[in-house]
């Protein structure tokens, strides 16, 4: 009864929001299709789903409207909102090249909205507002996701005889809030497994992120060095672990210091990362001996750099 009763309650806080936006309507079966892609693709958060179940047009708005900010921006001598949104390793020349649904995917990954997956989905009613439609529906849940059911509500934009969705209000908030700079949360992710981990004799618990000390500032600011004078092979040879030279012996070394020499953009990219691991606090484990870094969304192809100590020496290791 009392979940009658909360349901009947949403459903009239539902018509009381939107009835004066246009007349309730029943939700067709392309509608319901539209919305069931759309919340499936959020519920396994896969950016590139979720920009397939997005209408076309409005990921081109949005790929206009913050390119038009970051060309202001950039015009003025600044780089804040390039920051925010993509990173400081991604420059606003890469940024330009992006086709819409990958302007989107670099976005989104300072998203991360909560949807329950579904086996089926019920419309319950749409309700018109200009060329939109705000679809009401009732997700039931796998057999093994028990008996919860949860409601949602889609905004649709027509797609020729289809439907595709809106860019959900939510994260064009996010966006304006990332490129007003207002939104000043720092999310620190951290991942692995404790179940392989050494003893505590031969490992120690990792530490809370700190500074980096001088030796690593000063390894760092070496290796940036050599790449700016174009000595990819003294960086590669001097300032990877010796672990990672053996691992990388042969071809794949002398590729890799090929492609360095030849492209001023893999250069750039491996100087970002050391910039932006200077200035971004360190996790240390391993007796010390090794400084883990989150470098999640500073637009590295990469979310986490790691260093170790041998000998005495910090090398590059990850």
């Amino acid at each position: 009864m009392r979940c009658r009763i909360g349901f009947q309650l949403l459903v009239i806080v539902f018509f009381a929001t939107f009835g004066s936006l246009g007349r309730a309507e029943s939700v067709t079966g392309a509608q319901r299709q539209a919305a069931s892609d759309y919340l499936l693709a959020v519920s396994r958060n896969d950016p590139q789903a979720i920009a397939n179940a997005i209408h076309p047009a409005e990921l081109d708005r949005l790929r206009f409207g913050v390119l038009q900010k970051l060309r202001e921006e950039s015009t003025r001598g600044g780089n804040a909102i390039r920051e925010r949104l993509f990173g400081g390793a991604m420059p606003l020349a890469d940024i330009e090249r992006l086709t819409s649904v990958n302007f989107f995917r670099a976005v989104a990954r300072r998203w991360s909205p909560t949807v329950r997956a579904h086996e089926s989905l019920d419309g319950l009613s749409a309700t018109r507002d200009g060329e939109r439609v705000h679809v009401l529906v009732k997700q039931r849940p796998s057999k093994d996701g028990g008996r919860i059911e949860t409601l949602e509500v889609v905004t649709l934009m027509a797609y020729g005889r289809e439907w595709r969705a809106a860019l959900p209000p939510e994260f064009e908030a996010l966006v304006d809030d990332l490129v007003s700079g207002r939104q000043l949360r720092a999310v620190v992710a951290q991942s692995g497994s404790m179940t392989d981990s050494p003893p505590a004799a031969h490992r120690s618990s990792p530490q809370p992120p700190e500074r980096n000390p001088s030796e690593i500032v000063s390894m760092l600011e070496a290796a940036e060095k050599a790449l700016v004078d174009g000595r990819c092979d003294r960086y590669y040879k001097e300032f990877l672990t010796p672990e990672l030279q053996r691992s990388l012996a042969g071809r794949t070394m002398d590729s890799l210091i090929s492609s360095c020499r030849r492209s001023m953009a893999s250069r750039e990219l491996l100087i970002a990362a050391l910039r932006i691991v200077k200035r971004t606090p360190a996790t240390i484990d391993n007796g010390g001996n090794r400084a883990v870094y989150d470098v999640t969304g500073q637009g590295l192809p990469f979310d986490r750099y790691v260093l170790e100590r041998v000998e005495g020496r910090w090398y590059v290791a990850e």
